[in-house]
């Protein structure tokens, strides 16, 4: 009867323990979620060429026939809708973007959510994945396991974990970084290349700092910029069209 007992307690101090988690991981995550700016959030507006719609994802459509898809996994901590200026133009130039917003804010709890997008929009017939920061770690995750799925992933500010070895992938493979004096911004960034393969395409936005790859202010830790905000969205913009639609290898 005691062991009953004692099980019973345990197991009620276990559930509450876990749920008192749940809610602190819930509270941290909003509290220390990023926002988006006023340049976001008017990138977030329909225009003449490119509707957007917000329900489970934040979809931004070419008003045009496309077949050519990009799935967007945010930063750490990051709205979505930060995302929406270079995605916005992105869009502009004939991809349909599909930003998937993330469990507390961390893509890391749901790498493989590119893989109900894809089932979504069966009319897209070549897919790209894109991930900011952590964001991009766990697109490369998903690339990892679903290479056969996409034919690109792009690291924006980001690296693949050391679980998530692209060494060998088989499909195009692009890092856009910031730079101070030639030097990227991101710590270990050289030493993570090795995961990568020997023919991705590096590219290097001298004076970008990390937040400007979004729309969401400074951020602790972070390079000063020397390049506006729109100067560094607008070449990123063109890096992803060159690498979309041209092949930068």
């Amino acid at each position: 009867m005691k062991i009953k007992k004692v099980f019973k307690w345990t197991f009620i101090i276990a559930i509450s323990m876990l749920a008192l988690g749940f809610s602190a991981l819930l509270v941290w995550s909003k509290t220390g979620t990023y926002s988006a700016g006023n340049t976001a959030l008017s990138a977030l507006l329909s225009s003449e060429d490119v509707t957007v719609t917000q329900d489970e994802y934040i979809t931004l459509k070419p008003t045009q026939k496309v077949e050519t898809g990009l799935i967007f996994y945010p930063g750490g901590l990051v709205e979505p809708a930060a995302y929406a200026p270079v995605l916005h133009q992105t869009a502009e130039n004939g991809v349909m973007v599909v930003v998937t917003p993330m469990p507390f804010n961390l893509a890391i709890f749901n790498p493989f959510a590119a893989n109900d997008v894809i089932e979504a929009y069966p009319h897209i017939n070549k897919w790209f994945i894109a991930g900011h920061s952590l964001g991009g770690a766990a697109a490369a995750i998903y690339a990892d396991n679903n290479s056969e799925r996409i034919d690109g992933v792009a690291f924006w500010d980001s690296y693949p974990p050391d679980s998530a070895d692209l060494s060998n992938i088989e499909i195009r493979v692009l890092s856009i970084y910031g730079t101070r004096d030639g030097q990227a911004n991101t710590e270990n960034f050289d030493v993570k290349r090795k995961l990568l393969p020997k023919d991705a395409a590096f590219v290097p936005i001298e004076g970008a700092s990390h937040a400007q790859f979004g729309d969401y202010g400074p951020q602790k830790g972070d390079v000063v910029p020397s390049i506006s905000q729109a100067d560094q969205h607008q070449q990123i913009t063109e890096i992803m069209l060159n690498f979309i639609f041209r092949d930068l290898r």
